[in-house]
């Protein structure tokens, strides 16, 4: 009778590690955005790149679940936020794009890698060297199954200025640029080397640190002049914005942490997105548009950038909670979630998580048999 229990209570154990760890594996790899952001957060690692010039720099980093070559979304935060370790992920909310939700906007829901380098700061990102933020990223790509075509680098602030050094000095290396409030210019010879990129400038005409009319319109001015087809640039404007410390109207990158949600478009006045030719972007979703591919030149197999964009726009509709919280490691006051309904689509990604359970149920049954067989084959040899 103590073999048989001992025998039973193997096969319970057994059957119990083999769910929770297949389990665990499919939670890390779809977690939702109605989550919230401590959740979101808990996704990502953290790391280092390898010294250039003398410095090297942590960075946070999210690893999406696809196999496949994924593209890779480099963000530069602003003044304050590359201190202590770790702030820079918890400085704004961008764990936001690792959600499942925001994943499965990239063009066949194949997912992003999202990399957020952390400012040595009282150095900034408008003054550190170009070299370890570079290597930093470099060295990122190369250990990571990285879409090499699909590299966009982004900022706010004075994380724009880093951003925009970055994409200038290194046009061949990145794909996309993006610029929330850039307190610089992009200087029309600096325009041309990025003539090929993907650019989206977010501008607010109120902003008291970063107006639109100082530093935004005239950079826009610059790559709507050299790009090489005006579809591939955007810029969104306003006359208000969210505050940032004692800056007024300087957050637009609030529009992208939600991925131009409804929700906090209420925090604009005159809101508006157009692209190269002047055209009006009714509809604009940053995530499909700066992860797909150039138009022009989309696979074959690929749907357009627009289709793809449009269809995004009827999946989903996300909206934006404020809730109150404070922790002993990130002494926030409050943060904002967000709440998306899942289109069917996006449901039916997520039925791999009973899929996977059933399987590691048929595993445990198969192994349960095998023990059973071998057991019985040792009492009949005894």
């Amino acid at each position: 009778m103590a073999k048989t229990s001992n025998f039973k209570k193997r096969i319970i154990s057994l059957s119990i590690c083999l769910l929770i760890a297949l389990n665990c594996v499919v939670a890390v790899s779809a977690v939702s955005i109605n989550s919230g952001l401590t959740a979101l957060r808990g996704q990502w690692a953290r790391s280092e790149g390898p010294s250039a010039g003398g410095m090297s720099l942590e960075y946070s980093y999210f690893v999406p679940a696809s196999d496949g070559p994924c593209p890779l979304v480099v963000l530069l935060g602003g003044a304050g936020e590359g201190t202590p370790s770790g702030n820079e992920l918890k400085a704004n909310k961008f764990a936001n794009w690792s959600s499942d939700e925001f994943q499965s906007r990239v063009p066949n829901g194949a997912g992003m890698y999202i990399q957020i380098l952390k400012a040595p700061e009282p150095v900034y990102f408008d003054t550190c060297p170009l070299a370890p933020m570079f290597a930093a990223i470099q060295d990122f790509a190369a250990n990571h199954n990285v879409d090499k075509s699909r590299i966009i680098v982004g900022g706010w602030c004075i994380g724009a200025s880093g951003a925009a050094r970055l994409a200038t000095q290194h046009p061949d290396f990145f794909s996309g640029l993006i610029l929330f409030s850039p307190r610089t210019i992009i200087t029309d010879s600096e325009a041309r080397t990025i003539r090929n990129m993907k650019v989206w400038v977010l501008a607010c005409d109120g902003d008291t640190y970063s107006p639109y009319l100082t530093y935004g319109y005239p950079s826009w001015q610059n790559i709507t002049q050299n790009t090489a087809n005006k579809s591939n640039v955007r810029c969104t404007t306003s006359t208000t914005a969210p505050r940032a410390a004692l800056l007024l109207n300087h957050e637009t990158w609030r529009l992208a942490e939600y991925d131009f949600s409804p929700s906090v478009l209420g925090d604009f006045t005159n809101l508006k997105t157009v692209d190269g030719n002047n055209n009006t972007i009714n509809s604009p979703t940053m995530i499909s548009f700066m992860t797909a591919y150039k138009s022009g030149e989309e696979p074959p197999e690929t749907e357009t950038e627009t289709e793809t964009e449009t269809e995004t726009e009827t999946k989903t509709e996300v909206t934006a909670e404020t809730e109150a919280s404070e922790t002993a490691d990130s002494k926030e006051t409050s943060e904002n979630t967000a709440v998306e309904k899942a289109a069917p689509e996006e449901k039916g990604a997520r039925l791999q998580k009973p899929v996977v359970l059933l399987i590691a149920v048929g595993m445990t049954a198969i192994i349960a048999g095998g023990v059973v067989i071998i057991e019985k084959r040792k009492k009949n040899k005894s």
